[in-house]
């Protein structure tokens, strides 16, 4: 991650992202996706991810892995020599404290290091998102440099009530104090199943009445 300077000069007008996707659920707890292509600005690849979401539980599981190569500066289709694999294992938990949820990711990043993240977000009853997280890997605090491990904040802004309308889309971003290579994950192909059915839990709904219909 520490080209994306090059990435964003070289590759101002190249292409971002441009792959497929299949997601579905089978035997009604388990979710899953599949994908391929070019990612983002720095990876092309293939991948997928699994849920096991019991019903009625506060706790879910999960399983991503990803086989990816670096894509070229200018974010054409061509690549750079480096290729790696991901993998994660994942232990969510829907705690029952104002909306609070947490996650640990446990494996391997993109720079072959091996260690674990630690996510905690908040849902609040109009949809906005606000969370922290933090990596730690095998990345020495020396080598990985200023900053001594991968942490920063996340924030997902819903249009619903900015447009007045029913409207599923949103803004969402992670903002770093600094960006380096240890501790790095394709942020929206690791583990992402899990937030993105948020919405539709058992909890959910149980704890925000006020959107169900009379």
């Amino acid at each position: 991650r520490s080209d994306i300077v090059k990435y964003l000069i070289e590759g101002d007008t190249g292409l971002d992202s441009l792959y497929t996707e299949k997601r579905g659920t089978t035997l009604n707890d388990v979710h899953y996706r599949v994908f391929g292509g070019v990612l983002e600005s720095m990876f092309s690849g293939f991948g997928g991810e699994i849920l096991y979401q019991p019903h009625q539980s506060r706790l879910a599981y999960g399983f991503s892995a990803n086989w990816v190569r670096q894509r070229d500066y200018d974010k054409s289709f061509k690549h750079l020599d480096y290729q790696t694999s991901t993998a994660f294992g994942s232990v969510y938990w829907a705690t029952p404290f104002y909306n609070f949820d947490v996650a640990v990711h446990a494996g391997k990043y993109l720079a072959k290091d091996v260690g674990a993240t630690l996510e905690i977000r908040r849902t609040f009853h109009n949809g906005w998102s606000v969370g922290l997280w933090a990596t730690k890997t095998n990345v020495s605090a020396e080598d990985f440099g200023e900053g001594s491990f991968d942490k920063g904040m996340y924030f997902r802004i819903p249009f619903n009530g900015i447009l007045g309308a029913s409207n599923r889309s949103n803004y969402s971003t992670r903002l770093r104090p600094i960006q380096r290579d240890g501790g790095q994950r394709l942020e929206d192909f690791s583990a992402n199943i899990w937030w993105d059915i948020r919405g539709a839990r058992y909890d959910a709904f149980s704890e925000m009445t006020k959107r169900l219909a009379p």
